[in-house]
């Protein structure tokens, strides 16, 4: 099953970093504020979240990681 994915490592960086815009913008999802996202994606950001580190560790990418960080200790 591994290796027949490729990873998006950009796509995963920005889904990552929209959920944590969202867990700390100032009004909770509450008020419209045009560069505010909307509390009603949460769910979608995260199963975004899921299938992108899911595609990261099934296209192999993931293991290169853990490589380097062996060779470099």
């Amino acid at each position: 099953m591994d290796k027949g994915q490729k990873s998006n490592i950009d796509a995963l960086k920005e889904y990552v970093y929209d959920l944590i815009k969202m867990t700390t913008q100032k009004d909770a999802g509450q008020r419209r504020v045009k560069s505010n996202i909307s509390w009603d994606e949460l769910d979608m950001v995260i199963m975004s979240i899921v299938i992108e580190a899911t595609a990261l560790v099934l296209s192999g990418d993931l293991d290169g990681v853990k490589k380097e960080e062996s060779d470099e200790r």
